[in-house]
């Protein structure tokens, strides 16, 4: 009964020191390994994202390049038409003058043509009758031959009229053609001027946007950077100091615990580890795995019974978590080296079957663990 109240306030007092002991080479400010990698992947996604962003970026600064080209033709185009506008608009105004012109000689041939032959039907006109009361105006074959050149004259003046009109028709109706192809081609240059530049304004904003996009994400990347090598400088120096502590045989795995007596079992490291390796043999290990074995607990808790990992909570010479479990090899785990060491010789007979495989997982990876 003693013994488990003995068991129980101990385990209170490991709770409570756990609470404000920190492992020597695990402060609580060194970063912990699933922060490098997830610092490690922040800057590969923002790297992908930048490369991603500059792809598309190439892309649409060749295409805003193209849409360029397009509205200097498209300029171009617009200022030839204007050019051949100016030219159909000259024609236009010689054809419509050509045209009035035209009509208004029909409209006098015309006129003539009615006056000389309403004269010549018409019974005592006076122009007539002066006309023909001329010159051998007795003469019968003189009347006739005045009537026949009135008209010949007039039926010339009518067909003139006919030709003169049939003309002014033809030079309006091309007039008219010549100006819807002016209003055409002015139309059909405007548009695509005016379309060739919205569009190369448009991809210019696109470039704009997706350059300081990439501005944003590069400065962003540069920060992760940043953030993820002063990660990896941290950690690698806590690796390193619980490295140069196993090899000095100094556990760092965990920092001594203070605050517990310890009993008739508690070895120094070195006689724990002379305890160990005389266990070999019960396991059915050969004295090769002793080295092993001194390495793995080394980089654990350097061969301590009061080594106390206040990170995680394990406890003694193979680091149990949590420490209680070694009670299953007897009641004194607090204390005792020997039992300590038959649980943790167990549990790597369990798990890796022996001490080198149990090192092998050990050091396979970080933080170090098995």
């Amino acid at each position: 009964m003693r013994a488990a109240a003995l068991t129980t306030l101990l385990l209170c007092v490991l709770v409570a020191l756990g609470a404000v002991i920190a492992p020597a080479s695990a402060r609580a400010d060194d970063p912990s390994w699933a922060e490098v990698q997830k610092a490690k992947r922040d800057v590969r996604a923002k790297a992908s994202a930048v490369q991603r962003i500059q792809a598309a970026l190439d892309g649409l600064e060749e295409q805003a390049a193209r849409l360029g080209e397009v509205a200097v033709r498209r300029a171009a185009d617009a200022s030839a038409a204007a050019d051949r506008l100016a030219t159909a608009q000259g024609a236009v105004d010689r054809l419509q003058v050509q045209a009035a012109a035209a009509r208004k000689r029909a409209g006098t041939a015309k006129r003539t043509a009615g006056l000389v032959a309403t004269q010549l039907y018409r019974a005592g006109d006076p122009t007539l009758s002066v006309w023909l009361a001329g010159r051998h105006s007795g003469s019968l074959l003189y009347r006739l031959g005045a009537l026949a050149q009135i008209g010949d004259s007039s039926s010339q003046m009518l067909a003139q009229a006919v030709v003169d009109q049939r003309l002014a028709d033809a030079l309006g109706r091309e007039a008219s053609a010549q100006a819807a192809v002016r209003d055409r081609l002015s139309d059909a240059a405007t548009a695509a001027a005016n379309t060739a530049k919205a569009a190369q304004t448009a991809a210019d904003r696109q470039v704009a946007a997706t350059k300081a996009r990439r501005a944003a994400l590069t400065a962003k990347l540069h920060e992760l950077q940043a953030t993820s090598n002063a990660l990896q400088a941290s950690y690698a120096a806590a690796q390193e100091a619980k490295r140069a502590a196993a090899a000095a045989g100094d556990g760092s795995g965990g920092s001594a615990l203070g605050g517990i007596a310890g009993g008739p079992g508690s070895l120094s490291p070195s006689a724990a580890q002379s305890y160990a390796a005389g266990r070999l043999g019960a396991y059915g290990w050969s004295g090769g795995q002793m080295s092993c074995l001194t390495r793995l607990w080394n980089i654990e808790s350097g061969w301590r019974w009061n080594a106390y990992n206040a990170s995680s909570g394990a406890y003694g010479i193979p680091q149990s978590l949590p420490g209680s479990k070694m009670a299953t090899a007897g009641g004194d785990w607090t204390t005792s080296s020997r039992t300590q060491i038959e649980w943790g010789l167990g549990y790597i007979e369990a798990r890796y079957s022996t001490p080198c495989g149990a090192l092998a997982f050990e050091t396979s990876h970080v933080p170090y663990w098995y």
